[in-house]
């Protein structure tokens, strides 16, 4: 896959970029909508902790742009599925991380739901 043959031109992968930065921020927008609907908190990055959120700030970025080069050079898709799963993780970890802090702002016991 990582063959010239095979990869599209530079234009046309702009293009598939920027309609993916699209709709993740599309679903993102609605995420946030319904969470708010649902809960009556914002999701915002800044009511959790520092230790959590610059490392995120810094890495993700580089994890971004890195997987793919990274693909590039060696060929070995290893990189862009270990790069997914870090983002599904990273993800899931921000999703609980405010699950826990709604919950613990409501009053509701830590293992309710």
């Amino acid at each position: 896959m990582a063959d010239r043959e095979w990869l599209l031109p530079r234009l046309a992968w702009t293009g598939v970029l920027v309609v993916i930065i699209a709709v993740h921020g599309g679903l993102q927008a609605v995420a946030t909508q319904a969470w708010r609907d649902r809960t009556g908190v914002a999701l915002r990055l800044d009511v959790l902790p520092r230790r959590a959120i610059v490392p995120i700030a810094a890495g993700l970025p580089v994890l971004m742009a890195g997987a793919p080069l990274a693909f590039r050079v060696t060929g070995r898709p290893i990189w862009l599925i270990a790069a997914s799963l870090t983002g599904v993780a990273v993800s899931v970890g921000c999703h609980l991380a405010f699950v826990r802090l709604h919950r613990n702002a409501a009053g509701a016991p830590e293992g309710a739901s």
